[in-house]
């Protein structure tokens, strides 16, 4: 039994070594390898690098003005933070849009020239 089984693993790689022979390394092998994985990195893998790398300046930028405006004023600066500025303005706004719906009258329609 055990000598079918070997006899079957043997055929096995007698045909595995006739379909793959090997590689004689020679000395364009490394220059051609290199060549081949080169020849793999297209425009996309160029462009996936430089979108990685900006998304972290992106990020690193966004976190630095997040610690910028929560920081808040400093003492000896006149102006508020860009938070205090946009409540000021929209509560601003607000006031204007209430004004203009008190002060605002009712149109009357004179019916006699009709």
């Amino acid at each position: 039994m055990m000598n079918q089984d070997e006899s079957g693993l043997d055929e096995l790689l007698r045909s595995y070594r006739s379909a793959c022979p090997d590689v004689e390394p020679g000395p364009l092998f490394m220059p051609m390898l290199w060549q081949k994985i080169e020849a793999r990195h297209s425009f996309w893998w160029v462009f996936q690098g430089f979108a990685r790398t900006a998304m972290a300046g992106c990020a690193a930028l966004a976190l630095l003005l997040l610690a910028l405006n929560l920081a808040g004023p400093q003492p000896g600066l006149p102006s508020p933070s860009y938070t205090d500025a946009l409540v000021a303005d929209h509560s601003a706004e607000k006031m204007y849009y209430a004004e203009s719906v008190i002060t605002r009258q009712p149109v009357q329609m004179d019916d006699s020239r009709y």
